[in-house]
Order: structure tokens, then sequence, then C-alpha cells
């Protein structure tokens, strides 16, 4: 699951969390998806002004991204860990040190009784460091992101390059029936 770090404001303070439950859920208008325990400051956040945002850490942020996940913002705060940035919406804070930043609009949220929330937010806009594009677009071994596996409570870095999407499999010829 990719590592992000979602960035609320909690009155006149940013306050950031790590998170790997996030996933896009509509191209267009672009929408993603965050689950959040229910106990985390940043949800009270999220409702209370109806914006989040998501960092997206390069591998040499790991320290301060995990310190961030394992305190709670109401007895620490977070905020000096890294620089911020008030995105176009002027209350959406965003680490300026990630390579790759999304302020986002609360469209809706869902629980389904567990113990987490998840929030669904319009991407308003987006933000990369001009080092990591190449031709104008996000590379991603130039962002480096980082993932976590729950199997194995692990993070994991980027690997190889496979191939490209859609194409890999245009010349594939499915086994036929009763072969091996």
């Amino acid at each position: 699951m990719p590592v992000v770090v979602i960035g609320t404001m909690n009155e006149e303070r940013p306050n950031y969390t790590t998170i790997a439950l996030c996933g896009v859920v509509e191209v267009q208008p672009p929408m993603i998806q965050i689950s959040l325990a229910k106990s985390r400051l940043s949800c009270k956040n999220i409702e209370d002004t109806g914006y989040f945002s998501v960092n997206v850490p390069s591998l040499d942020m790991l320290r301060g991204v995990d310190y961030m996940g394992i305190h709670s913002g109401k007895t620490t705060d977070k905020s000096e860990l890294f620089r911020t940035f008030l995105g176009e919406k002027g209350n959406v804070p965003m680490i300026e040190e990630a390579p790759l930043n999304m302020e986002c609009e609360l469209v809706s949220k869902f629980e389904f009784g567990g113990a987490h929330i998840a929030f669904v937010g319009e991407v308003v806009q987006t933000y990369c460091s001009e080092s990591c594009l190449v031709d104008g677009l996000p590379n991603i071994k130039k962002i480096s992101p980082v993932t976590f596996s729950v199997y194995d409570n692990s993070y994991w870095s980027i690997g190889m390059h496979l191939g490209k999407a859609w194409n890999i499999g245009i010349k594939y010829t499915p086994p036929k029936e009763g072969t091996d």
C-alpha cells in the first residue's frame, strides 16, 4: 500500500498523520480516498474544515514520516518536522519536502462499522517538485515513494520497471483448455 502523509488544519496549526489506506476512486474529476482511524485528530480536522492534503513522501523522509504516524496530533505538535506550505485554498497544509502533494476538498465520508472512517476528496490542485518531473510529468523513480506491507509490518521502496501497462499483454496467448 502507498505510504502517504495526510495534512489537515487544527485550528491555526497544521497537523500531519501517516497512513497507508489510500487510493484513487475517480479519474475525472480526480478523487482520492483515505481511511483514518476514528480516534485520529485528523478525522475531526477534516470534518471541521472540509479539506485535507495527501502528501507522497520520498524514501529520504521516512524517519520523520514514521514519527508522524506514531505520535498523535492531540499531544504532539508535528508541524515543525517538515516545512509547510498552503495550497490555493489557503487552508490546506502540505509538506514542502514531499515531492508530490494533492490538495483535496471533502466530497463524502463513509463508515463501515469498523475502526476507520473513509473520506473521499476531490483533488483541486496537485503540486510536484520540479526535480521529479520528466517531460512535464511526475517520474516515479525520482519521487522515490515508500510502500507499506501490512503482512510483515514493513516499509518497502519501489523496485524495477517492468514495462508499459496495457502493452505487456498484447502478444500474450492464453493456454488452450486441457493443456498444462
